[in-house]
Parts: C-alpha cells; structure tokens; sequence
C-alpha cells in the first residue's frame, strides 16, 4: 500500500472514530472516571477487537459475518444489551445505592463488545473495499492492518482525553451526578439505535 493510498485510509477512519458510537461513549466514560492511564487496557481490547475485523475485513470475510441475518441480529442484541447494562453502571445504581464501578472496562471485555459491535464490521469492510486492491499481497493487508489500526485507536484515546479533561470539573457530586446520567442516558440511545434493522420485516 503506497503512502497516497495511506493517508487517505487514516483520515477515514479517524473521522469514523471520532464519531460517538458505543466504544467512544464508553471509553468517554472511562477517561472521565479513571483518567488516561488506566484506561490503557480498555484502548488495548478495542484495538485488538478492531484489528480482528479490519484482518476479517482484509481476507473477505468481514461482510459475509453480517450477511447472515441470523448472526447479525444477534451481535446486534448482544452489543445492546452490554451497552444497556454498562449505562446502569456508569449510572452508579445498584441495590438502590449509588456506586461507581469497580474499575474501567477489562481488556477482554472490551475486544468482545468491540467484536460483537456490527459498526465497526462495516467500516472494517467498507475500508478494505476502498483502500485494498481486490488481489491485495500480504504485506499491503499488513499495511492496511497497521494504519487503519493506528488511526482507529488513536481516535479512541482522543475521546479518553476529552473525557479525562473533564475530571477537574467531577469533584462536585452535583456534577459527577449530571455526568453520569448524561453518559448512561447517550449510551441507552446509543444501544437503542443500533437495534435498528435487527430485526427485518418479515
């Protein structure tokens, strides 16, 4: 893959990245909780995830993962359902006490959302239908791997940034309130929307 051919690919998927979505809400949510640093695993899960689907996407199998209805409706309820109860937790409420979560989002768990997410299979494979000849050699799909990669990750710690920037303003509980039900209130939605067309007309 030439270096004209580079630029263009990290430049789509920062934008694509820098939309919010379920991962950058979440890893938002994280930064502003537990700053930068200890976000790390969180970034290190979504990357990996991420990589699986742009290798999929690489190989031509990343769209026939979503053309099975079946399949695709249910990636769709899981990553819903996740998103839904990580929300409760940011949400702080639990027993009818609020309480923070434990500690940020494992690495494990945040390559398995990232996976079970059907956005970023689309743009995993709409990225290789644009930027990978259709005979790609190796080490064109490991440059693919790496820019897309890189650029997907690095859009993601920008959102750590924005959120740990926020920290200054949390120590108030008024405002550590507001915030919380912000962010579980944008991820319900998130979640809510991303059902659309899971479950097609019969």
């Amino acid at each position: 893959m030439s270096a004209a051919a580079q630029a263009p690919l990290v430049a789509y998927t920062l934008a694509l990245t820098l939309v919010p979505g379920p991962s950058s809400l979440l890893i938002a949510a994280s930064g502003a909780r537990f700053g930068v640093a200890r976000c790390v695993p969180h970034l290190a899960g979504a990357w990996l995830g991420y990589e699986l689907q742009l290798l999929a996407a690489a190989v031509g199998h990343g769209v026939p993962v979503l053309n099975e209805p079946v399949l695709h409706t249910a990636m769709q309820v899981a990553c819903t359902v996740w998103l839904l109860w990580l929300g409760w937790r940011v949400l702080g409420v639990r027993g009818g006490a609020r309480t923070p979560p434990p500690a940020p989002l494992a690495w494990t768990s945040a390559a398995v959302l990232q996976l079970a997410n059907p956005r970023p299979w689309l743009s995993a494979a709409a990225s290789a239908g644009l930027f990978l000849p259709p005979a790609a050699e190796v080490a064109e799909q490991g440059a693919f791997l790496l820019c897309a990669g890189g650029a997907g990750v690095t859009g993601l710690a920008a959102w750590a940034i924005a959120g740990a920037a926020l920290q200054r303003w949390l120590g108030r509980p008024h405002v550590q309130q507001a915030m919380n039900r912000t962010m579980a209130a944008a991820m319900a939605l998130t979640a809510l929307w991303g059902l659309r067309g899971a479950f097609p007309p019969a």
